[in-house]
């Protein structure tokens, strides 16, 4: 038997479909750089995540979860 050759599969060229992705990655690229601060006419609050009102109990008499999450309730 003779060597069987395979062809070569040929190049891929821009066709429209990777021509739209490219052009919706470059409109989502500017959206990101345009909308990544706030206007400079708002306020942004500069203090970090609120604390805790009150602190969690830690001298519970209460053994499960469920028993715990009743007293605080109360």
């Amino acid at each position: 038997m003779g060597k069987v050759r395979l062809r070569r599969r040929a190049p891929k060229i821009d066709t429209a479909r990777m021509e739209a992705i490219v052009a919706c990655a470059e409109h989502l690229r500017d959206l990101k750089r345009v909308h990544g601060a706030p206007p400079p006419d708002i306020e942004v609050a500069t203090s970090g995540t609120p604390q805790r009102l009150a602190p969690m109990a830690t001298n519970s008499y209460c053994t499960s979860p469920a028993e715990l999450c009743a007293e605080l309730v109360k």
